[in-house]
């Protein structure tokens, strides 16, 4: 075997293999399509980035490799990390998310070629780092759900379309499921026991068995949608159409409020205007996702205990994503006990006698 390989060659074996069965995730399955999408995208990026550098990237395999030669592959990688970073962020204008998500795509493949394929090929690329500053996710306030389940004059003035999200909606944001897993439920996915309703599934991302508790609210959504959504529990809608939807109702709602759009480059926080120059709206940060985030969040909020709420979400013991919730949660009882402790102090006459004296 030739000491050095072309990476765009093997990297698209490495989709190759992905695609048919041959390379399976952690957990002993196929890897879904979504996931080869991704790798197909960063090989696209990889391809460019060839072009327009004049020079196709290699990987040297350095068994019995010399000091000489592993310090000069890592000089090798440390200069493709430094003009491929550069290239991501001023040719393809891409913010630190999408940055880090591509050289996480090509962890992965170097990865695969150590651990699955045997090759000896360095570690230099665990040194691909991207920094994040980690945006709190937008959801619901306890009682703006509470508005959409329970203002029934607000309803009245909603189109068919308008109320049709919003059912999905409230649905969405009750039992926190994943966007794909909201859609494909069926009339079988739901059960009844002693203690009442329930949605049983196994979660198309990781496969964990879900049981949700549907409270009356839900029935009467199921009930209103039994013979039109067929063999569904709900109207099913794409996801393109539910964002469109979601944020007419939030306008609808009068949630006009200013809530800047950040993202974040090269680790500095810059703002996203519209198109007339002015910080967002909250009603336009409103999307699909936005129901997954605000379950988990309601809950929380609500006292539920964190291993109880990831039974419900299906994340697992230490998930970085679920402790974004958790943060959430706990900003938000800091500002109540805030505010109640300066109602305390500001009006003292609200105090029993006994506690006053």
């Amino acid at each position: 075997m030739n000491h050095q390989l072309f990476f765009r060659e093997q990297f698209s074996r490495f989709i190759a293999a992905s695609r048919s069965g041959r390379r399976l995730s952690a957990s002993g399955k196929r890897i879904k399509k979504g996931t080869i999408i991704n790798y197909e995208h960063a090989l696209r990026l990889i391809i460019k980035f060839e072009e327009k550098t004049s020079r196709l990237l290699h990987i040297q395999l350095l068994h019995r490799a010399s000091m000489r030669s592993l310090q000069k592959e890592k000089n090798y990688w440390q200069r493709f990390y430094r003009q491929f970073a550069d290239f991501l962020y001023k040719d393809k204008k891409h913010n630190d998310n999408y940055v880090a998500n591509t050289f996480k795509v090509i962890k992965t493949f170097m990865n695969y070629l150590q651990k699955e394929k045997g090759w000896v090929i360095g570690n230099y690329h665990k040194a691909f780092r991207v920094p994040i500053q980690q945006s709190a996710p937008v959801v619901l306030t306890p009682a703006q759900l509470g508005f959409l389940i329970t203002n029934k004059e607000f309803e009245k003035g909603l189109n068919q379309y308008q109320k049709r999200a919003k059912d999905v909606f409230v649905f969405g944001c009750t039992v926190g499921l994943r966007y794909s897993d909201l859609m494909s439920l069926k009339k079988t996915n739901m059960i009844y026991s002693p203690e009442g309703h329930l949605l049983t599934l196994h979660t198309q991302k990781t496969g964990t068995e879900i049981k949700v508790p549907l409270p009356d609210y839900l029935m009467e959504i199921i009930k209103k949608y039994h013979i039109k959504a067929g063999r569904y529990l709900l109207p099913r809608l794409s996801c393109t159409n539910l964002n469109r939807q979601v944020k007419n109702l939030g306008r609808a709602a009068g949630w006009c409020y200013t809530l800047p759009k950040n993202i974040s480059h090269r680790g500095n926080i810059l703002e996203i205007k519209t198109k007339k120059g002015k910080s967002w709206p909250f009603y336009r940060h409103i999307t699909a996702h936005t129901m997954r985030r605000t379950a988990i969040t309601t809950l929380l909020l609500m006292g539920v205990p964190e291993n109880m709420v990831r039974t419900v979400s299906g994340h697992a013991p230490g998930s970085k994503e679920f402790y974004k919730y958790i943060g959430i949660a706990q900003d938000y009882l800091n500002h109540e006990v805030k505010k109640a402790y300066q109602k305390l102090l500001e009006s003292p006459a609200l105090l029993p006698k006994q506690i006053r004296a």
